[in-house]
């Protein structure tokens, strides 16, 4: 009997294969990691011995960026601003003394360049290139490593030029790299990583003073992320895709949570994983769908929601903060395949278990109206509006309505890239209902239809519009009253008002001046909410 037990066990383990293989990978803009040796390279706040730049600075400014990876707990941590591999071992080693050891290294080199990209990885790496970006060879390089996995999995570390340059400079970076991946042999596994200065949306938020490649750029024209009609690939598109695509893994998140840096209030997705087809082709090396996020626990940030970046005031570095950007991290698992046979196989990886706004299904996209968006629980699938008007925007929010008169909808977080008083044809991507207010959270704009007159689309406010579901969650303007306890108190009735940000809410008894709010709903109540600072005026009666 021994026998027989034994061979249906090797059966077993042939027709199965072995576990998974699976690997968290994040990408992480340090913010100037230096070492005190003076070099003439460094900036000038780095210059050992000038503006309390010593070894106790250095030993916080390690400990603090080894909190970060300890917690984030990736396998291979892609790195940038590093200034060389003497500073990345220290960091090595001193990951290792408090318990996270990551054995293996690898950095990009090159005399005259103040930082580098690097990687950290508790795999090995097998092989490591580097990718000059042109013959000059002034340009922070990228770093390609192949990490000695089964399969084998290629990691490219980006750090393109800053928005100080024109888009022209990222696009010799995209370039480069294009080059580089045009030479892999087909279906080879690899992803892209790093700060790319660029954002996933680049091509529809360039702005005037970096254009200077006819609306070219680097993230989205020459790595592939947008299709030749300009959409950009979504992972149900990805694996149809032909020739170089990526899919920016931005776009697995809601509108509203896709940032990583905040630069004076404006935040961006400038840091980014991409893929490309053979990590979506149920072969091999998979992108775990729904894995992809920020590392925000609430240390990293300050009181008032800003990034705790390293800090440097009145000339002296401080030894408190992180960094400038937020770590982003992915998961990527290995497809179990049938013993010896080739092909799909059965996958391990599920999704992460979070709730998905995002759609399933392909095109075409089937046509809706405002008011049945109103009243969806969930979007199965994406759906198009076409000639909706954005009647109000406020940064990377915004209200949608068809006609004059007719229901309107809010954009959550979804409004970038789309300018206030156009008229669009649109797809809706993400969908939710936030306390019963119904949102869109991810959308593409199809064609801009140009400008209208959109004050037409708000009038002037009336106590009575409110229990009008005529009138809700459509903009109003002209609001003038008494705020008391939450409420403003209008023609003698009290409505309730709530403002985006607690710090603007006014004084009891203050005479309020509003030029226009939305009409909410909130849990089991209509109130007007204040979206922008700009949009009211207070002062004491």
């Amino acid at each position: 009997m021994f026998l027989p037990r034994l061979l249906l066990l090797f059966v077993l383990l042939w027709v199965w294969g072995g576990e998974a293989e699976r690997l968290k990978i994040a990408s992480w803009n340090v913010e100037n990691l230096f070492d005190m040796r003076e070099q003439g390279t460094e900036y000038a706040e780095y210059r050992p011995g000038k503006h309390g730049w010593n070894e106790r600075m250095l030993q916080k400014k390690l400990l603090n960026l080894t909190q970060v990876i300890c917690d984030l707990d990736a396998d291979v941590v892609a790195l940038q601003e590093v200034e060389n591999d003497g500073i990345l071992a220290r960091l090595q080693k001193t990951l290792r003394r408090v318990g996270c050891p990551y054995p293996y290294r690898a950095i990009t080199t090159g005399a005259g360049r103040p930082v580098h990209v690097a990687l950290l990885s508790r795999k090995k790496i097998s092989v490591k290139r580097e990718i000059p970006i042109s013959r000059a060879g002034r340009e922070r390089r990228i770093l390609e490593a192949v990490l000695a996995t089964t399969p084998p999995l290629r990691i490219f570390v980006n750090h393109w030029r800053s928005k100080r340059g024109p888009e022209s400079e990222r696009v010799r970076y995209a370039k480069a790299l294009r080059k580089r991946l045009e030479r892999l042999p087909a279906g080879t596994e690899y992803l892209l990583a790093g700060d790319f200065n660029s954002d996933y949306q680049e091509y529809r938020i360039l702005k005037v003073r970096h254009n200077d490649t006819g609306g070219i750029t680097g993230i989205n024209h020459i790595l592939g992320t947008i299709d030749a009609r300009g959409r950009l690939i979504r992972r149900e598109r990805l694996r149809s895709m032909k020739g170089l695509h990526h899919m920016n893994l931005w776009l697995d998140l809601e509108s509203s949570r896709r940032w990583s840096h905040n630069f004076f209030g404006d935040r961006e997705a400038i840091d980014a994983i991409l893929i490309p087809p053979s990590l979506a082709d149920g072969k091999g090396w998979e992108y775990r769908s729904g894995s992809f996020g920020v590392f925000r626990p609430r240390y990293l940030f300050g009181s008032h929601g800003e990034i705790r970046r390293w800090e440097f005031r009145h000339g002296k570095h401080g030894g408190r903060g992180f960094s400038d950007h937020l770590p982003i991290h992915a998961v990527f698992e290995t497809v179990e395949t049938s013993g010896g046979l080739s092909g799909h196989g059965k996958t391990k990886h599920r999704n992460s278990g979070e709730k998905s706004t995002s759609s399933k299904a392909v095109h075409p996209e089937p046509p809706t109206t405002i008011g049945a968006l109103q009243k969806l629980r969930n979007l199965n699938r994406p759906l198009r509006l076409e000639g909706v008007v954005l009647v109000a925007k406020w940064g990377r929010h915004g209200v949608l309505q068809r006609k004059a008169d007719g229901p309107a909808i809010l954009l959550y977080g979804a409004a970038s890239g789309l300018e206030e008083g156009h008229r669009y044809d649109l797809i809706v991507h993400g969908f939710k209902r936030y306390k019963g207010m119904p949102e869109i959270t991810d959308l593409e704009p199809l064609l801009d239809r140009g400008e209208v007159a959109s004050e037409k689309y708000i009038p002037r406010f009336a106590p009575e519009m409110m229990g009008d579901p005529g009138f809700l969650y459509r903009v109003v303007g002209g609001i003038e009253g008494i705020y008391r306890k939450g409420k403003i108190v209008v023609a003698g009735r009290e409505i309730p008002i709530h403002f985006k940000k607690r710090r603007w809410k006014p004084m009891e008894g203050s005479l309020l001046r509003i030029k226009r709010a939305q009409i909410g709903y909130y849990k089991d109540h209509q109130e007007l909410v204040v979206w922008d600072r700009s949009d009211f005026e207070k002062r004491r009666k």
